[in-house]
C-alpha cells in the first residue's frame, strides 16, 4: 500500500482483514521525503490469503 505527495508528514495506514484491524502481519512501514515538502509511505503486508478474503488499506491523513 502506497501514498505519494502528502504534507503534513502525519499519516496512518492501517490494514483490514475482512473488516477487521491487522496488527501482526505488517512486515514494513516507510516514510520518505521527496523533497519538495511533500512525503511518500509504503506498507506493506505479507500474509496467505483465503478465498473470499478482503484485504483493505485504509490511509488516513489530516489534510
Amino acid at each position: 500500500c502506497s501514498a505519494y505527495g502528502f504534507y503534513p508528514k502525519t499519516i496512518m495506514i492501517t490494514w483490514l482483514r475482512n473488516g477487521q484491524k491487522v496488527n501482526s502481519d505488517v512486515t514494513s512501514i516507510e516514510e520518505m521525503s521527496n523533497g519538495d515538502w511533500s512525503y511518500q509511505i509504503h506498507s506493506y503486508l505479507e500474509y496467505t490469503p483465503t478465498a473470499g478474503e478482503i484485504i483493505t488499506c485504509l490511509v488516513e491523513h489530516p489534510s
